[in-house]
């Protein structure tokens, strides 16, 4: 359909040659930036599945030759730190990256930089990467957008500064403290002067809970920029503080007994019109609107199945506590603090707020999750649970989360969703890959153990 459509639109044009001319057009006005500002360097990024930036520089002249680059595929399999294990998808060769064009930007931090991300290819095939994330969000808002919609979403992330000896660079508690912001002014400006000159537009930045603990918020947008821009503002913040000889943390847990830093994920669906489909008063209950509540439907019934990919660290388990801000139940309500997911409720700022995640995940995973689970809501008419009104932690009634990332990486593998959404390649790729992680962390002798052992014993 979407082919004919298409054609259509474009007479008498083939659809090769109108995507050719498509891509020239943002070939050319990329080519335009690069010469208006002297870019020398693209910063050409692939996102591995841990969330973390890598990929290559190209000069650009080479850049708008629109050759792409390859490297190796174990950038989608690999753990945190680069170490290669036996996944299933064990041979090592070649993919091609590719720059989506439409994503071409500058960069605030230096002159003369550009950047952008890229998809990736299969090399044998010459299909898209089944592993790579933002193809799997990428995917995800398609279907919605066959059915006439787009999504707007926003991220809102913590974070801890540390000196290089790994104390916070505060230890008192100065939660929205002004003072306390006026003194870190110098680095909190420079990180939000970046973002604003990358193009991400920030609404405001605070002390937050923890001792040098930080939020800055920025403005929300079409799903796959809000991932993007979610990428650009952990690299933008880790290379500032490091500029100013600190240490920049997403880590969900980097306190023992302080705040957790969390990803919270704010979330609406817009008509083929602009409008807020969540806004129109159609149906009985608290939510009043029967897309937003066949969509919390869907975020309650996968919400366990999902939870690794929110939470994708062993550190991350030790956020999820009874009373610290970060849910440990499937639970809705309306502007409760105490739920996993927060229905905000007012015009057009009528969104979802999932406060699951932790700030160490893959933002395209967790946007890509939270859209199918709602998806899958909208589409079968999944029934919503009972809203949570006041404090849900003493109740039995309501299901609980995994407190381990081992029992979470059993409910991922386990669920038939988790198959259909991201590809049961992913699927037992990622499990094998949390595993590893298990493994490494089960042979480490802890600070704990040493000091609740050593001299006793």
């Amino acid at each position: 359909m979407f082919r004919t459509l298409l054609l259509s639109s474009i007479q008498n044009q083939t659809l090769e040659e109108f995507v050719t001319e498509k891509k020239s057009a943002e070939l050319a006005r990329v080519a335009e930036l690069c010469e208006k500002h002297n870019i020398r360097t693209i910063e050409c990024i692939v996102v591995d599945n841990w969330g973390i930036p890598r990929g290559k520089r190209l000069p650009t002249v080479q850049f708008l030759r629109d050759m792409g680059f390859g490297i190796a595929n174990v950038v989608h399999t690999w753990q945190p730190r680069c170490e290669i294990e036996v996944t299933p998808v064990q041979e090592v060769w070649d993919i091609h990256c590719q720059p989506d064009l439409s994503s071409f930007r500058l960069a605030g931090w230096g002159e003369g930089i550009g950047l952008v991300f890229c998809d990736t290819y299969d090399t044998k095939t010459h299909e898209l990467v089944d592993l790579d994330s933002r193809i799997m969000l990428k995917n995800v808002l398609a279907k919605y957008e066959s059915l006439g919609y787009n999504i707007n979403a926003a991220t809102e992330l913590e974070f801890y500064l540390f000196n290089p000896d790994g104390t916070p660079l505060f230890t008192d508690m100065q939660t929205y403290g002004i003072a306390k912001g006026a003194e870190l002014e110098p680095i909190i400006n420079e990180i939000r002067e970046t973002l604003r000159l990358t193009g991400i537009d920030v609404e405001a930045s605070n002390v937050e809970y923890g001792p040098s603990q930080i939020e800055i918020n920025v403005r929300y947008g079409e799903a796959l920029k809000t991932a993007d821009e979610t990428i650009l503002f952990k690299y933008i913040v880790h290379m500032i503080a490091k500029n100013h000889g600190l240490v920049a943390s997403f880590m969900a847990k980097p306190i023992v007994g302080e705040s957790g830093c969390g990803m919270h994920i704010h979330q609406s669906i817009i008509d083929k019109n602009g409008k807020n489909s969540f806004v129109e008063q159609d149906s009985d209950g608290a939510l009043g609107n029967a897309l937003m509540k066949s969509y919390v439907a869907g975020l309650m019934t996968h919400a366990k199945a999902l939870q690794v990919v929110m939470a994708p660290t062993i550190n991350a388990y030790k956020r999820i506590v009874d009373y610290s801000f970060s849910p440990t139940q499937v639970t809705w309500g309306l502007d409760n603090r105490l739920v996993g997911v927060r229905c905000l409720l007012g015009g057009e700022g009528t969104r979802i707020e999932s406060r699951w995640a932790a700030a160490d995940a893959n933002p395209y995973l967790v946007l890509a999750g939270s859209l199918f689970a709602g998806l899958d809501g909208i589409t079968n008419n999944l029934p919503l649970i009972d809203m949570v009104e006041g404090d849900p932690h003493p109740e039995d009634k309501w299901d609980r989360l995994a407190s381990t990332l081992g029992e979470a990486v059993a409910n991922f593998e386990a669920s038939e969703f988790t198959k259909q959404a991201f590809g049961e390649n992913f699927v037992t790729t990622f499990a094998a890959m949390q595993r590893f992680e298990l493994a490494a962390f089960s042979t480490f002798v802890t600070d704990w153990e040493l000091n609740r052992y050593r001299d006793i014993i």
